[in-house]
């Protein structure tokens, strides 16, 4: 064999033997990244290199002397917040919302983080109401923290009435049905002809009883070219959407620049506010009632409000009740914190029988109704307590005893019977 052939042979044999050993070798894998990958970890990461917030400090909120809530507006770029303090009593109700612009309809754009004094957080976020009586006196710290991706506006409201109610009581009522709630605004629209912003979910304070929770509240506004006097608008919501309510006198009240009334049915509570103040800008004399100021009707700016609760109360004093011993009898009802009914006992082998048609008649505060009772023996009343322990067991004591004879035992333990 020839040189030439050697050579050409033995590069045959090269390239056969590479081709063989890159066939005896797997292929390598090249992982292949999709714009959608690479901008998912992008968002990805920039999100988690700014989740640290950037908080300002706007120190103590301060209220205007005299009022009881404010509202103040704002801007948040992303990631960052709002702190302040807000300090309250103990049995005042808290109430604070808020909004945002742009709003959104799917999740929150901005959200409430509220702290007590010890920094337990007290929300779930997103949050954009919150409302709670006071079981101290405590000042809360308050962030706002937008959750956008872009720069936005919110306003925050908060309101601190400045009665109190007893803590233990402060989530009593719950909001009426929607469907209630919307059909109480249609009435009061056609009312007073003007227009009734609703909330479905509000605070819902009861003064008289001390009690609070949350219900549904209408508000409306006018002047005093549109409404004659605070008492006349109350009368005309208490024929209109009070109908089928029956009023409870303990809260009505009037004065020179307001008006309220406090209706019932079943386990429900309507309380009706109406009041009027100077126009923005008039100034009366401190030393003169507001009605002696010479304001025109124009300049007297009217607010209207009706709130409705459902008392969440999980007994009811309902029913026929009997005392096994000696076969003392109460038939009573409730009425919300009403209880009346009748009363028949028999004594002395039935030689006496005290008995008398709508003979009970009081009110509940928490599980105990104080009521004025009348024996069929005396034209004088006396007093009792009904203490509710059971769903089957009410107890019976009289505080005060009736001028003359009766028959109603000192105290008894009733048992619910069948009707």
């Amino acid at each position: 064999m020839s040189l030439k052939n050697q050579i050409y042979l033995f590069f045959a044999l090269l390239l056969t033997f590479v081709l063989l050993a890159g066939c005896s070798q797997p292929a390598a894998v090249i992982p292949i990244a999709t714009q959608t990958s690479t901008d998912e970890a992008a968002d990805t990461a920039t999100e988690t290199a700014q989740t640290i917030w950037q908080v300002t400090d706007a120190g103590p909120l301060q209220f205007n002397p005299g009022t009881t809530f404010m509202q103040t507006p704002g801007d948040l770029k992303p990631y960052t917040a709002i702190r302040f303090t807000v300090s309250a009593l103990q049995g005042q109700q808290v109430s604070m919302w808020l909004t945002t612009e742009p709003a959104s309809a799917e999740a929150p754009l901005a959200t409430l983080t509220i702290m007590d004094a010890s920094g337990t957080i007290l929300t779930s976020e997103p949050l954009t109401y919150w409302s709670q009586v006071l079981p101290v006196n405590q000042t809360y710290t308050v962030e706002i923290k937008s959750l956008a991706k872009e720069e936005l506006l919110y306003s925050y409201r908060i309101e601190i009435p400045a009665e109190t109610v007893d803590p233990a009581s402060g989530a009593v009522y719950e909001p009426i049905d929607l469907s209630v709630c919307q059909l109480l605004q249609q009435e009061m629209t056609t009312a007073l002809n003007k227009e009734v912003y609703p909330e479905p979910y509000a605070p819902f304070l009861d003064a008289v009883g001390r009690e609070a929770g949350q219900g549904c509240r209408l508000t409306a506004a006018g002047t005093g070219a549109e409404f004659s006097d605070p008492r006349s608008v109350v009368n005309t919501l208490i024929s209109t959407v009070g109908t089928g309510w029956t009023q409870a006198q303990d809260y009505a009240a009037d004065g020179v620049t307001g008006s309220a009334a406090g209706l019932y049915r079943d386990m429900g509570l309507m309380l009706i506010k109406v009041n009027w103040k100077p126009e923005m800008g008039v100034e009366c004399p401190a030393d003169q009632p507001l009605d002696a100021c010479g304001l025109s009707p124009e300049q007297k700016i009217y607010s209207v409000e009706v709130t409705t609760a459902q008392n969440t109360a999980d007994f009811s004093m309902d029913g026929r009740w009997v005392d096994a011993n000696t076969g003392f009898t109460l038939e009573l009802y409730q009425n919300w914190k009403q209880v009346y009914g009748q009363h028949v006992v028999v004594v002395q082998d039935g030689s006496k029988i005290d008995s008398l048609e709508a003979s009970i008649n009081g009110w509940i505060k928490g599980k105990v109704a104080t009521v004025q009772f009348q024996s069929s023996f005396t034209d004088q009343p006396g007093t009792a307590e009904i203490t509710y322990i059971d769903f089957n067991t009410i107890q019976w004591k009289i505080i005060t005893a009736p001028a003359g004879e009766f028959y109603l035992p000192l105290e008894a333990t009733l048992s619910r019977t069948a009707e």
